[in-house]
């Protein structure tokens, strides 16, 4: 599979899951990353009171390594999503 088709369903599964904006990438992360997680929070956040309005993007970055083998991805991306389910909440 091609690194931008999946780039394109993992950012439209995760957004699913996570239940905000999702924008994976790929990238050299060094020997012991797996990934790395940046979430950007909007304003609609902070007010405990209001329950409607657009939540923050999430910027996802998995190691190129993670291209080889699927299975790991798999671990990975389950990983990611245990971590930040938007039940979890």
């Amino acid at each position: 599979m091609n690194r931008n088709t999946l780039q394109l369903v993992c950012d439209a599964l995760m957004e699913y899951i996570v239940g905000r904006p999702v924008t994976v990438s790929f990238a050299h992360l060094g020997r012991d990353i797996d990934y790395t997680v940046a979430i950007q929070t909007s304003l609609f956040e902070f007010d405990p009171d209001n329950e409607q309005g657009i939540m923050g993007p999430m910027y996802l970055t998995l190691n190129n390594y993670l291209l080889q083998d699927v299975d790991e991805l798999l671990r990975v991306l389950g990983k990611v999503v245990k971590e930040h389910r938007r039940d979890a909440e």
